[in-house]
């Protein structure tokens, strides 16, 4: 290769070196950092919307939760002794529905007793334990509880008082004969159709409860208009000892 070609190639690739250099040193152009901030700012958003989402959406099943396990909790309690009203087994006793004060068997109370002589607790509160034919008077209504203003189920016996369900807004006891009309004769009580309305126990500004909810008997609980999810059940519970 002569000299002349020599130098002439040498040039090139110096030139080549010197154009690769600067544009290796001139970084990114304005237009290229605002389109990366640009995508940049579009993923972020998308991530945060996705994030706001599922955090509602998990506030939302753990308040449906919650509530869930404060009906089922109420329910269960109730479903167990409610079948056990007017047990009696002598039949001496006397047992079933009551109508007099302070216990009291209409829409918003469930009142009853059965024969409880072998638990070993003084159930009447006469200072006797398990004395034959010793019955056990229980009631089920909605109070205040806690004093923070919510009601609660409350389970009340001549010996204490506690609460069962917490955050009930509303219940509702439905009586029915052997033939499931309604009736106020309390020896015909075959079975007790409840109905309870049950709320979260902290508002979700997210949410609007604008629903109605109906009772088995046709009230209508609501619209509440307010921040606080609701859940409503109803349920037929059996008194398989009334009418024996």
């Amino acid at each position: 290769m002569s000299e002349s070609i020599k130098q002439t190639h040498m040039k090139l690739i110096h030139s080549h070196s010197s154009v690769l250099k600067i544009f290796n040193d001139r970084g990114f152009t304005l237009v290229e950092l605002m389109i990366t901030l640009a995508i940049s700012g579009i993923v972020l958003g998308v991530l945060g919307t996705a994030y706001v989402s599922q955090q509602r959406s998990a506030t939302a099943q753990e308040q449906v939760a919650e509530m869930q396990q404060n009906i089922r909790a109420g329910l269960d309690i109730m479903e167990r002794e409610i079948r056990m009203a007017g047990y009696d087994p002598r039949h001496t006793a006397g047992t079933g529905f009551l109508n007099s004060a302070p216990y009291f068997t209409n829409a918003n109370n469930l009142s009853f007793t059965m024969v409880a002589d072998t638990d070993g607790i003084d159930n009447n509160n006469n200072g006797t334990t398990d004395e034959p034919n010793e019955t056990e008077t229980i009631n089920y209504y909605l109070y205040d509880a806690y004093g923070d203003g919510d009601l609660d189920l409350g389970r009340r016996t001549p010996v204490s008082t506690q609460a069962v369900a917490e955050n009930i807004e509303a219940i509702e006891f439905r009586y029915l004969n052997s033939a499931n009309n309604v009736t106020a004769v309390l020896a015909d009580i075959r079975s007790v159709q409840i109905s309870i309305l049950a709320r979260a126990s902290m508002p979700d500004s997210s949410f609007t409860d604008t629903a109605t909810y109906t009772s088995a008997s046709g009230v209508i609980w609501g619209p509440y208009n307010d921040n606080l999810r609701r859940r409503l059940l109803i349920s037929t519970i059996q008194c398989r000892n009334m009418g024996l």
